[in-house]
């Protein structure tokens, strides 16, 4: 088990959560080293010297966003987990698209836990199932503007077996079997504007 303990990096912007947080952490016999990042205008800058496995960050941090959004915004190698940092309340759905989820009254077991769960999976599996294909976000905004199947397949040239296909794979990587799901994960990864939700008829 050489090389099996992590280093973890915490981005959050209150003292008494961070300090908090970074104390906890290094108690933890999984991790090596805890860095706090502060300046949150060089994170970017931060993350790719430290380059840890991985970032645990308040979604709010960066305006409500996704994993998608984080990854992109900051620049992270696909093999840093992302671990959303929670301490109010959000739509659980938001969530789903984390590496994990750690709440600020978790305790040390439950955290020590939740990491090795999240730092110990295999990272390629996991993306596989919860990337779309670019088709099927097409076919995700088109099921999310209210379009029906034969709709779809119309708009689209394709049949209508094959909208449904789309539409069980979809619901399969996302494990999201809601129309109110599909349309809260289309908005949070800015697939659509929420005004394109409002006029179906378009």
């Amino acid at each position: 088990m050489t090389n099996s303990k992590k280093v973890l990096a915490v981005a959050e912007i209150s003292y008494i959560i961070r300090k908090g947080l970074v104390y906890a952490l290094s108690e933890l016999s999984s991790v090596s080293k805890v860095v706090e990042l502060k300046e949150m205008d060089d994170i970017s800058h931060q993350l790719e010297r430290l380059q840890p496995d991985a970032l645990l960050i308040n979604p709010m941090l960066l305006g409500h966003a996704s994993r998608q959004d984080i990854r992109q915004q900051l620049n992270l190698d696909k093999n840093i987990a992302i671990i959303a940092l929670v301490y109010n309340l959000i739509d659980e759905q938001f969530y789903r698209s984390y590496d994990a989820v750690i709440r600020i009254n978790d305790s040390e077991s439950k955290i020590e836990e939740t990491l090795n769960a999240c730092l110990n999976k295999n990272q390629s599996t996991q993306t596989d199932q919860e990337e779309l294909s670019d088709r099927e976000k097409e076919i995700l905004v088109s099921v999310v503007k209210g379009m029906s199947n034969k709709e779809i397949a119309d708009h689209h040239n394709i049949s209508i077996h094959t909208v449904i296909t789309h539409r069980r794979n979809m619901t399969r990587k996302l494990k999201v079997h809601s129309i109110s799901g599909l349309t809260i994960y289309a908005i949070i990864n800015k697939l659509i504007d929420i005004s394109d939700i409002k006029y179906q008829d378009e």
